[in-house]
């Protein structure tokens, strides 16, 4: 008999580096965590630590287009074992399959989508030496600031309203070095649009942008703009399908929250979308909101950098 506790459920589609780390943490022994996606997706969770009483089962990303390849790991013994225990689903998608798995079954408890975390993930202290070797690795002068523009994933990021704010921003005055992860979307042509429309120095790409934990130690903020499919869904989908982005399939979903609640646990500003639900943290300190208006988010972002830049002195 296969004994279970709480199920995850995690489709690689609608999940990058935060999420995967915040399910190895949360996840205790006996749960279950069902991961559709490739077994390169999946083995990152036992690299962020995912205890080793926690089951994984992995069933191949082609079981996006139908669910014969989900049924062939999802046994009914798994069904029956689950029925009776919390379910948390990982995005929309995951949501979805989640009802597939346990629609064979009287189930007892109801499939929840992972709410904002009310606690904030674990940020360790850094000695000034890492932080220096770090901006180092970034290529920031001692008077730059760096502002990371983060997503989970980071392909749905649509840069242009981030790099438009920074761009305004850095006409003004402001020492910005915008930071990405190569996976973000049109990257290429907001880097010649931030350095022909400002004259400013070049976006810096480095994968560590999807685990922010890893450098925003060393830099001054972050910003977290909406899932882009609202405003370039043919940029902005990632590995999701088009048929995901419409009316009968996946809708769009509101970004994670996780890389700015790992700027709060860092004690750096989090410039946030408004859609952007952060629970309890809403109202933290380092909190700010933005919305549509691109000249609200540049005055943000040039006080951020004025302030930085005296405490730098």
């Amino acid at each position: 008999m296969l004994h279970a506790g709480r199920l995850h459920v995690v489709c690689f589609e609608e999940a990058g580096d935060c999420t995967l780390e915040r399910i190895a943490r949360e996840a205790a022994a006996g749960d279950t965590v069902f991961v559709l996606g490739p077994q390169s997706f999946a083995a990152n969770l036992r690299a962020f630590g995912l205890h080793d009483q926690v089951r994984l089962l992995v069933c191949p990303r082609r079981a996006m287009f139908g669910f014969d390849s989900i049924q062939s790991v999802w046994t009914a013994e798994h069904a029956r074992a689950h029925g009776a225990h919390p379910r948390i689903a990982y995005g929309v998608r995951a949501m979805r399959v989640c009802e597939r798995l346990l629609d064979s079954v009287d189930a007892q408890s109801p499939i929840e989508l992972a709410a904002t975390p009310a606690t904030l993930p674990p940020a360790r202290e850094w000695p000034e030496g890492r932080r220096a070797r770090i901006r180092r690795e970034l290529g920031l002068s001692a008077h730059e600031v760096g502002v990371l523009v983060a997503g989970d994933p980071s392909e749905w990021i649509d840069l242009s309203f981030a790099t438009r704010g920074i761009a305004m921003a850095t006409v003004t005055g402001a020492p910005i070095r915008m930071i990405v992860s190569p996976r973000s979307a049109r990257r290429e042509t907001m880097g010649v649009f931030l350095e022909q429309a400002a004259h400013g120095k070049p976006i810096i790409v480095d994968e560590r942008a999807d685990r922010p934990w890893e450098i925003l130690p060393a830099i001054e903020a972050l910003v977290l703009d909406q899932d882009g499919v609202a405003t370039n869904p043919l940029s902005c989908m990632g590995w999701r399908q088009p048929w995901m982005l419409g009316e009968s399939g996946v809708a769009s979903q509101s970004m994670s929250p996780m890389p700015a609640l790992w700027a709060l646990a860092c004690g750096k500003p989090a410039l946030v979308h408004a859609s952007v639900d952060l629970g309890a943290h809403a109202s933290h300190a380092l909190v700010t909101r933005f919305d549509s208006d691109v000249a609200q988010l540049a005055r943000e972002l040039y006080a951020r950098a004025s302030s930085a830049s005296v405490a730098s002195r």
